[in-house]
């Protein structure tokens, strides 16, 4: 994979849990990671999950995870849904000390019986976790509660092994030690960011800085302070009718031909084509709604 980036939670609550039900979602998320195990049950349309070992491709009925920490993309069509559950894993250890020290994985042989029902389990969980979130009653944040947690015991039980935890520890420290300054670059992606200030930020010389760098995020700084400016700038051009060399400046981009190298080699299109696509597409969108208000009265 050629881009990192840390992505902040926000949905996680007092216990550690994130519920989402997402849908019209972007096409495309570039690769990042964050502390919370990530489980996915897919409901809807085409979805790939990216990791550096393999692509994971998921229809309808299909749950997968990802670990905490763990470098991944997405690739989505617009109609994609699914139902997002988190899981934090520094809140899981007050029930299961080394919670933080599991990987998990639902990849198992279909003849071991075990696993298959607790796939299956899981499965059910989810979807009344997805009912639930659809048709909330009056008990439905403490019934959801319940399973979240029964969901994680079926996780620890059946589909988890341990990490080598002097590997793990030295890896989770270098991240947690760039997650301030990759949460500063998220917020101030558009100013000036340069080299020297990153480091003295870290209490780094510059050369020991771009090592650590390179080797947690898998590319080099000014490389990863760019892929975050041309998400940015994609993420304006959906909405917004302004010009394209007015959006690029607003998030950082002085040099056109900058733009269109990663924006070509992130999304494979140059901006113009990617904000051809986003009218066609809104414009299909509007006529649906249109017909739909016709068929209506």
């Amino acid at each position: 994979m050629q881009y990192y980036q840390h992505k902040v939670l926000t949905d996680l609550d007092e216990t550690g849990f994130g519920v989402k039900y997402e849908h019209d979602l972007t096409p495309y998320t570039p690769p990042h990671w964050h502390k919370a195990v990530e489980l996915l049950l897919f409901v809807k349309g085409k979805s790939s999950c990216i990791f550096e070992n393999g692509t994971f491709h998921a229809k309808p009925g299909d749950i997968y995870i990802i670990n905490s920490h763990q470098v991944h993309a997405s690739k989505r069509s617009r109609n994609a849904v699914y139902l997002c559950v988190h899981i934090l894993p520094s809140e899981m250890c007050k029930f299961v000390p080394n919670f933080d020290q599991l990987s998990f994985s639902l990849t198992f042989d279909p003849e071991d019986q075990t696993k298959a029902m607790a796939h299956e389990q899981l499965r059910a969980h989810l979807l009344e976790i997805l009912r639930q979130t659809e048709q909330p009653t009056a008990a439905y944040k403490l019934e959801r509660q319940a399973r979240l947690f029964a969901v994680t015991a079926l996780l620890v039980k059946h589909f988890s092994q341990p990490l080598a935890v002097e590997e793990t520890t030295l890896q989770r420290s270098d991240m947690t030690r760039l997650e301030p300054l990759l949460e500063y670059i998220q917020l101030h992606h558009a100013e000036e960011l340069p080299l020297d200030d990153a480091a003295s930020s870290l209490g780094l010389n510059k050369e020991y800085f771009c090592r650590l760098f390179k080797k947690n995020m898998g590319v080099s700084y000014l490389q990863y302070v760019y892929q975050v400016r041309t998400t940015a700038f994609c993420r304006e051009l959906e909405t917004s009718d302004d010009p394209i060399g007015e959006i690029a400046e607003r998030h950082g981009f002085r040099d056109p031909k900058m733009l269109t190298q990663y924006f070509r080699e992130i999304y494979g299109c140059t901006p113009s084509e990617k904000r051809k696509f986003f009218r066609e597409v809104n414009l299909e969108d509007s006529e649906a709604e249109e017909d739909l208000g016709a068929d209506s009265f």
